[in-house]
């Protein structure tokens, strides 16, 4: 174990920028956080869930995998060391089941490129970051059990800083970080994951819920109201943290020449389940909704949960920002509470 100054934190970061391309919290003038590359006049050690998760450096929304110059066919390999610095447990939990779900039957290249370059700094929560988090009820927070390579436990002027892995230890073996005492560490770990975890309320919806969609289902009624109030704007798929779901599409820059790329894309997108003929198997929005929550809240592949109840990680942004509140935690308690 060792500490850190909260003050030095930006010093270290522009040490550790000779050898890695850092994306770290940012504060932007109208007051959001997001994560952007590192510049010590705009970073910020005291920030709150920033409304887009890390996806993109592993995962980018637009993302050319190969291209063709006069008939030449080469494929494109991001390699460049990369430091997530900052990100949350839950963010984490995301990553770790987008990394599973691009190498449980076939391995991404692509992605993997992205991450095995990739060095992952956390910041535990303390508290919940807003009224919407629910970590603590899926298992991915309020702090890290594993895949990370440093995590930082915030304790007042100091941070608290423990290694994952030989990577992170290397890093912290000099100044500004300094030693601490091996049992004082322990037990003042313990007492702040505790609080940490307390803080965090469970939301019995979420598990109830689940337990109704493994039997009988939810009420059909339940998908068909929230099938009319959704606009689709594909915004709740788009903050989440685990949603893997893409196109692949063909640019022709000039005769013989172009890239073949890959998108974001949504299961709630009617165009994403329809079918050469015309056909579509979820022909409606309350059918896709439907597919879109029972995959996330009992169908995820177990070996993709890394360790979280399900494929939800309990950020809570899909409720965060859906224009017309069709979020997970509305989701589930209308399911829960059996409303429609």
């Amino acid at each position: 174990m060792k500490l850190v100054a909260k003050k030095d934190v930006v010093h270290v970061l522009e040490a550790w920028s000779k050898d890695y391309s850092i994306l770290a919290p940012s504060l932007r003038e109208n007051g959001d956080c997001v994560f952007d590359a590192f510049d010590a006049s705009m970073f910020t050690i005291e920030y709150r869930k920033p409304p887009m998760p890390p996806k993109s450096s592993y995962l980018p929304q637009n993302e050319s995998i190969f291209s063709v110059e006069n008939g030449t066919f080469t494929p494109v390999i991001h390699h460049e060391k990369t430091m997530l610095f900052g990100i949350r447990a839950c963010d984490l939990t995301g990553i770790r089941q987008a990394r599973s779900f691009y190498s449980r039957d076939v391995d991404d290249v692509y992605h993997r490129s992205h991450a095995e370059d990739t060095l992952i700094v956390v910041h535990a929560c303390s508290w919940p970051q807003n009224e919407t988090c629910f970590c603590t009820t899926v298992h991915s927070g309020p702090y890290a059990q594993e895949g990370f390579d440093i995590q930082l436990f915030d304790m007042g002027t100091d941070f608290l800083v423990e290694s994952g892995s030989d990577a992170g230890r290397f890093l912290i073996t000099q100044e500004p970080f300094r030693d601490f005492d091996v049992d004082d560490a322990a037990e003042r770990l313990s007492r702040v994951k505790h609080m940490a975890h307390n803080s965090i309320p469970i939301v019995v919806e979420v598990v109830d819920a689940m337990e109704v969609l493994k039997g009988a289902g939810a009420n059909e009624g339940v998908w068909e109201h929230f099938g009319r109030k959704c606009i689709t704007c594909g915004g709740c798929v788009y903050v989440c943290p685990t949603c893997t779901c893409f196109n692949v599409v063909d640019r022709v820059t000039a005769e013989g020449s172009g890239e073949r790329m890959r998108t974001w894309d949504t299961c709630l997108y009617a165009g994403f389940t329809r079918e050469a003929s015309g056909h579509n198997p979820r022909p409606s929005q309350a059918s896709r909704l439907k597919r879109r929550h029972e995959h996330k809240l009992v169908h995820f592949n177990p070996v993709d949960n890394q360790g979280a109840l399900c494929g939800c990680v309990g950020c809570g942004r899909c409720s965060d920002y859906c224009p017309v509140h069709i979020g997970t935690l509305e989701v589930v308690k209308a399911i829960a509470d059996h409303i429609y």
